[in-house]
């Protein structure tokens, strides 16, 4: 599905966010875990792209590394903000 420039792409279905968590999950140690667990850039970047075509999988949409990854990094944005709220913590 090619896309016009300019235009947005549609939002990720909850399908796709399943696919999204299922695949960085098994992965988060390394993406995000204490420095002696992390890997490097590269082996990161491949991890995402990885992710990505598990996603795309589905064929809603072609999603790159690059959007799986901002999505995420939303979902964890949104998740602290709730928890902190719930907990009643200031950020």
């Amino acid at each position: 599905m090619a896309r016009v420039s300019g235009e947005r792409a549609p939002a990720f279905t909850s399908e796709e966010l399943e696919k999204l968590v299922d695949g960085v999950l098994p992965q988060y140690t390394l993406l995000y875990g204490p420095p002696d667990k992390q890997v490097s850039a590269h082996q990161k970047k491949d991890i995402w792209r990885a992710i990505a075509k598990d996603v795309q999988t589905l064929g809603v949409y072609h999603r790159r590394s690059t959007h799986c990854r901002k999505r995420w990094e939303d979902i964890r944005r949104w998740s602290k903000k709730m928890a902190e709220a719930e907990l009643g913590v200031a950020s």
